[in-house]
């Protein structure tokens, strides 16, 4: 949207920040922290905020030598090209994250125990590779963190939610970025920002469009948030910005299909139990395509000496024999509950021929004898398995569950500098304009766990200082700089509140940080002759459709056993986790 003298401004602030994820969380922080006054503005409806990071594990990479470091993601890039500047940039902030940790959050990096060793173990200079996290894991925290932090300064920061960036507003001269049109309350808002303004918008991996144009894929099933649509992209093009790493993106490599625009069961599914017997996973026409053994490395696996991202297919199957069945009716590894899950969805026919056509799977039949010969003849020719990993199909009945390749998160966006100034066509900056986060990361391809969570405290770090620095001029524009003051229809969306509970004789309310949700989880219990009779949850805000569901049967399964510890509801573990501590800290004020 070209600025023109002729155009109203509805309010000013220093720096605007598009996305309220972890990368924009952590601009906005640091932009408030240079005294800046901030807009931080997302689509999403409060609560469901966060972008991928109220997701995430929250673990991120660090190393100590630089070269080191720089030399394994050198490695992670062949065959692609890289921006040396913007690497270099990375590579340095990453070796002093723990120091970051310390000094702007108050917390010690402590490693992780998420994995034995690094991603590519195989490179040069692995094992230089640190995976730190300043959080306990997949419980939320580290998006709450990142969420308070924000919080902490709403004295500096107003945000607007539900909120979607409609257009930035450039001069047509100098190309320099004035401020962000906002669809805010049904009104179109103009919105100036004096200093700079920070685009975090996630990716676009929810875009059936933008995923068919630019990864050439069209049967991906979206495991994060729902609000990363392509719209950085968008506003990146508008601006005259250089795109970059378009066609890089991770997974989680399968998820169960239910039939759902966005399937709920993510797992990563190759599990070494689960892929042990008579069983493998079948193609559109029935036939193997990968090795179901293969370590998958967020969707990479290996094919003729590199890692790449699988093929895509439209409906592959997991596909087994009664044996394998029953087998896995009876798995006590660790992934249990979840193969049970899966292994629940299956469909099942007397014979291969039928089981064909249901899943519409023509070579089937030809494909488990194949299976069956190179079981027999002790090599895989297909796929390499370990044939010690592969069993005859005998007798039926066999089972098929419907299965899809998923995707975590994009890589691409506008082309960004080391300072996350964002570049044009001819590489050079464009004025006022920064990007931090998914959206236009340094990765050209295989993605290394903890990058992205290390990328967005360093891309959200640097470019919310940057944009907070005066460029040397005011803009003259006629209204306030705190429109919070001022105007009821442009007032922060942000409040902090402290919930009060009641309790009567035998009641006691029970309090746990962990869960999804952005608020505490909050129970009120009553106990009568040593007899959980009531647990009532006064507040919670998790997922509705993963732990909004999960909460009540819990509650029936712990009255029931008269305990807080029960098995957690698979898929939603960071509410069951909550909701069991919630309980279990009413539980210890009885003895108090």
């Amino acid at each position: 949207m070209n600025y023109s003298s002729e155009l109203e401004w509805d309010a000013k602030y220093d720096v605007i920040v598009i996305g309220f994820g972890g990368a924009g969380a952590t601009a906005a922080n640091y932009a408030a922290k240079q005294n800046s006054r901030v807009l931080l503005i997302d689509a999403a409806p409060e609560g469901s905020e966060g972008g991928n990071t109220r997701f995430a594990a929250g673990a991120f990479a660090t190393a100590v030598d630089f070269e080191k470091a720089k030399n394994y993601y050198l490695q992670s890039f062949k065959p692609f090209e890289h921006d040396e500047d913007t690497l270099n940039s990375f590579v340095r902030e990453i070796t002093n994250l723990p120091k970051y940790v310390k000094t702007d959050y108050n917390l010690e990096a402590h490693q992780s125990g998420m994995h034995k060793h690094p991603e590519y173990y195989e490179f040069e200079n692995s094992d230089d590779m640190i995976h730190q996290s300043m959080t306990t894991l997949y419980d939320g925290s580290f998006w709450k963190l990142l969420r308070h932090e924000v919080y902490a300064q709403l004295d500096k920061i107003d945000i607007w939610y539900e909120s979607p960036a409609q257009h930035l507003i450039q001069n047509p001269q100098t190309k320099e970025i004035m401020g962000v049109q906002i669809e805010h309350k049904c009104h179109l808002r103009n919105v100036a920002a004096v200093n700079g303004v920070v685009m975090s918008l996630g990716g676009y991996e929810n875009n059936p469009e933008m995923v068919q144009t630019f990864l050439g894929r069209g049967s991906l099933a979206p495991i994060g948030t729902l609000y990363n649509q392509g719209k950085g992209i968008d506003l990146a093009v508008e601006a005259g910005a250089r795109l970059w790493h378009m066609s890089n993106f991770d997974s989680h490599a399968f998820s169960l299909n239910e039939g759902k625009e966005r399937e709920q069961c993510a797992y990563m599914i190759q599990w070494k139990d689960l892929f042990t017997g008579s069983v493998f996973i079948a193609g559109d026409d029935g036939t193997r395509y990968l090795n179901e053994q293969c370590e998958d490395r967020h969707g990479y696996q290996y094919n003729h000496g590199d890692y790449v991202m699988l093929p895509n297919q439209n409906h592959p199957h997991i596909v087994m024999d009664q044996a394998q069945y029953e087998e896995l009716e009876n798995n006590s590894s660790a992934k249990a509950g979840q193969i049970k899950q899966i292994i629940s969805y299956a469909i099942k026919a007397d014979s291969i021929d039928e089981l064909a056509k249901k899943i519409d799977a023509p070579l089937l039949n030809q494909s488990i004898d194949d299976f069956n010969f190179f079981e027999e003849k002790g090599r895989d020719y297909v796929a390499n398995r370990p044939t010690n990993t592969m069993r005859k199909f005998t007798n039926g009945p066999y089972y098929a569950v419907a299965i899809r390749h998923n995707i975590l998160h994009t890589h691409g966006g506008a082309r960004r500098n080391g300072q996350c100034e964002v570049l044009d066509l001819q590489g050079n900056v464009i004025p006022h304009l920064y990007e931090a986060g998914e959206l236009g990361d340094p990765f050209a391809t295989k993605y290394i766990g903890g990058s992205s969570v290390a990328d967005l405290l360093i891309s959200g770090r640097l470019a919310g200082m940057n944009a907070a620095k005066s460029k040397g001029k005011e803009m003259e524009i006629d209204v306030v700089t705190s429109p919070s003051k001022t105007n009821d229809d442009l007032k922060t969306d942000a409040t902090l509140t402290t919930a009060r509970f009641e309790t009567a004789e035998n009641q006691y309310i029970g309090i746990a940080e962990q869960g999804i949700g952005d608020l505490p989880i909050t129970v009120r219990v009553t106990v009568k002759d040593n007899q959980m009779t009531e647990i009532e949850v006064l507040q919670q805000s998790e997922s509705p459709s993963i732990g909004g569901k999960a909460i009540p049967v819990l509650r029936k399964e712990m009255l029931e056993a008269n305990t807080y510890d029960v098995d957690s509801i698979t898929g939603a573990s960071a509410t069951s986790k909550g909701i069991k501590g919630a309980v279990k800290n009413a539980l210890d004020q009885i003895n108090d």
